[in-house]
């Protein structure tokens, strides 16, 4: 396993492990675990304003500045973020920031799918724009 794949499931553990030292009631209060596609397929997490994906191709974590209910009626949410990415397909190690637009629909109780558009700027290997897209299911626990 190489240096970014460490550092990365490193920082994500650190992540939950707060979150959970901080919650009063359950441990897993707040917390949404799925899969879904965005750096590859992987698994995809939400903890408070935070969400993170790890997958076979990189890892992504942002934090939701704005998140809205579309009517009253629906459980149907946009929102939008900031974060960053680690890419570690292919020959070279891309970092980047990213802006995830998406949207949230709770179809069931505790289960919500989202999909998102995200606009990126690749940091490192000369600067390049780019535009990806991800798409999942989560459970809250």
């Amino acid at each position: 396993m190489n240096f970014f794949k460490i550092t990365a499931l490193s920082f994500i553990t650190s992540l939950m492990l707060f979150g959970t030292a901080q919650s009063e009631d359950s441990p897993l209060k707040g917390i949404k675990l799925g899969f879904g596609v965005d750096r590859g397929f992987g698994v995809t997490g939400t903890m408070g304003k935070f969400n993170g994906f790890i997958g076979n191709d990189g890892i992504a974590v942002d934090y939701i500045f704005k998140k809205q209910k579309l009517n009253e009626k629906d459980p149907l949410y946009i929102y939008v973020g900031g974060g960053g990415y680690l890419e570690w397909d292919g020959k070279d190690n891309d970092i980047g920031a990213r802006l995830p637009i998406g949207i949230e629909f709770y179809f069931a109780e505790k289960l919500d799918v989202y999909a998102q558009i995200i606009p990126n700027l690749r940091i490192n290997n000369s600067a390049k724009f780019g535009l990806h897209a991800g798409i999942g299911i989560r459970y809250q626990f």
